[in-house]
């Protein structure tokens, strides 16, 4: 399984905290197009987190299973 975390108003969209995927050896690019189309994530800004890592090339990157993403939100704070 890969376990997938969503936080602020990316959670508010997504309607849900976190969710699994069963979907082992897929591409970090195809889970996060099908993640966006299913919760209307197209309008937010967000980063990708994968295994607690900010990743900048979401292209190829393969997920194996106990991977974890995370959609992160612009934070602010002082």
């Amino acid at each position: 399984m890969i376990q997938v975390k969503y936080f602020g108003i990316i959670a508010e969209a997504a309607q849900c905290e976190s969710e699994n995927i069963a979907q082992e050896n897929m591409t970090l690019s195809k889970i996060l197009s099908d993640l966006t189309s299913r919760h209307s994530l197209g309008e937010y800004n967000f980063q990708i987190a994968v295994n607690r890592k900010i990743v900048s090339n979401l292209s190829e990157q393969l997920l194996q299973d106990g991977d974890e993403i995370a959609f992160l939100p612009p934070f602010s704070g002082g």
